[in-house]
């Protein structure tokens, strides 16, 4: 019954000292700017305007960039909800299940950012097929994983 009282309960303490500095350091220690991801935006649209939506999904929805500044995510994600919209319907099942999971967790990231901004919510009923499909495909594990990540889109 006192077994409880040799728990080192300092060993729980977040201040106990046992954070290292990579626990603390940001997760992209450089910065994106917008000429930088221009030429992959440049692409983005080539590939969406050609057709080919399976190879544009999958670049919009690769590397993000995560550590660029405001400006630098509102030009990206213009381009990917450009792309998104330009899929037709019948293809976006077919679309989501060629991504990887990495991939379909950031697709959903883009999704919900779309339905919370108003460019996005133009474009609702769109994002919530896309956000149907990847959920049909790949559950909810996309939605749990948009919930955990500290990296924002």
């Amino acid at each position: 019954m006192s077994d409880w009282r040799r728990i080192d309960i300092d060993a729980f303490d977040p201040e106990s000292g046992r954070l290292t500095k990579q626990d603390v350091q940001p997760p992209h220690a450089s910065q994106i700017t917008l000429q930088e991801i221009t030429p992959k935006i440049s692409q983005l649209r080539s590939l969406a305007s050609s057709g080919d939506s399976k190879s544009a999904v999958a670049l919009a929805v690769s590397d993000p960039p995560y550590s660029g500044d405001e400006n630098t995510k509102a030009e990206y994600f213009k381009a990917v909800l450009e792309t998104l919209t330009q899929v037709r319907q019948a293809d976006i099942a077919g679309v989501v299940s060629g991504l990887t999971s990495e991939q379909q967790d950031t697709l959903v990231k883009y999704l919900y950012k779309g339905m919370s901004i108003p460019e996005g919510q133009k474009q609702g009923g769109i994002l919530l097929a896309w956000f149907e499909r990847v959920t049909q495909v790949a559950g909810v594990r996309p939605v749990s994983h948009f919930i955990n990540d500290r990296n924002t889109v």
